[in-house]
């Protein structure tokens, strides 16, 4: 005999009592309560990493002098990054099994958030090529200041003979500090602004040495001369220690990337499969976390190691 659709229908809906389908009901709210709550904290960490981020990088920004707001950089940044990992998802996350969306998905978080903090790193870097650019200039500007001295000229004038050489990055520091004199700033303060603005460890010498001998009647002309040759024995043997440390510094590059470089020859040229297995299990990902990790060590050794301070 054949049951009638109604009575199959009846058959279905009779095991969802009005209990099991309240606690359905209540278990569905619940269930994006907990998802809507973790995806609250997350964006609330998410911002509040960034924006203590993008204030780490706003000093930086002004000491190297780039016209354009943090804000608009980090944007930049992150579309790039999001750019880069839809590729890296596109070329992961397809498989001849299916697709592997878990892991393209990771790896595309992985590249937008390393593409944040590499524009920091961009600026760090950026700052730490201009403050060696000044310091490399330093030395020569106090020899023409000196030479000022010698010929009549006052300090003011020495200094306006150093901006008017047009050698970035100090002629544009002096610049800025001969506004600040213009301003009502005492040379002596406007000389400390600096220092303190540039980060130069040398600058900060030769302004504490400037300031003491315009308050002690001391020979300014001695006292540059005496500077550029502490400043020019000190580069000499900055760049003899940066040769010699420079094989050092390689291999903690070249043995901190080596490993990656591997496991992804690994896994797009060599046995994806192997690698996928790999990572598959809770060994195989504590095992890479725990290599990161001591990679991750031995570079900041190695780093702390040829890194010798004057």
């Amino acid at each position: 005999m054949i049951e009638s659709p109604l009575i199959l229908a009846q058959e279905v809906i009779l095991p969802f009592s009005p209990v099991n389908l309240f606690m359905v009901i209540v278990g569905a709210l619940a269930l994006a309560g907990i998802c809507w709550s973790g995806l609250h904290i997350i964006g609330g960490l998410w911002q509040r990493w960034q924006n203590n981020l993008i204030e780490n990088t706003e000093s930086e920004i002004q000491d190297v002098l780039i016209e354009l707001p943090v804000e608009k950089l980090f944007q930049l940044s992150t579309s790039i990054s999001s750019i880069l990992a839809l590729v890296i998802f596109f070329l992961i996350a397809p498989h001849p099994d299916g697709w592997k969306w878990e892991i393209g998905l990771i790896m595309g978080m992985v590249i937008i958030v390393l593409g944040l903090l590499l524009t920091r790193k961009i600026v760090l870097f950026l700052k730490a090529k201009r403050l060696e650019k000044f310091n490399d200039q330093l030395e020569e500007s106090l020899m023409s200041m000196g030479n000022a001295l010698k010929a009549g000229f006052s300090i003011n004038q020495a200094v306006d003979m150093v901006i008017r050489q047009n050698k970035n990055p100090i002629s544009i520091e002096y610049r800025l500090m001969r506004q600040q004199t213009q301003l009502g700033v005492s040379f002596d303060e406007a000389l400390r602004n600096m220092a303190q603005r540039v980060g130069s460890e040398d600058f900060h010498l030769v302004s504490s040495a400037i300031c003491t001998a315009r308050q002690t009647g001391g020979d300014l002309t001695g006292v540059f001369e005496r500077l550029g040759a502490v400043i020019r024995e000190r580069l000499r043997i900055q760049r003899r220690i940066m040769t010699l440390t420079a094989q050092g510094r390689l291999q903690g590059w070249v043995l901190t990337m080596l490993p990656m470089v591997l496991l992804a020859i690994f896994y797009f040229f060599v046995d994806p499969e192997m690698v996928e297995n790999f990572f598959g299990q809770l060994l195989g990902i504590f095992i890479f976390l725990v290599v990161v990790t001591l990679q991750f060590l031995g570079f900041v050794v190695i780093r702390k190691m040829v890194n010798i301070d004057i």
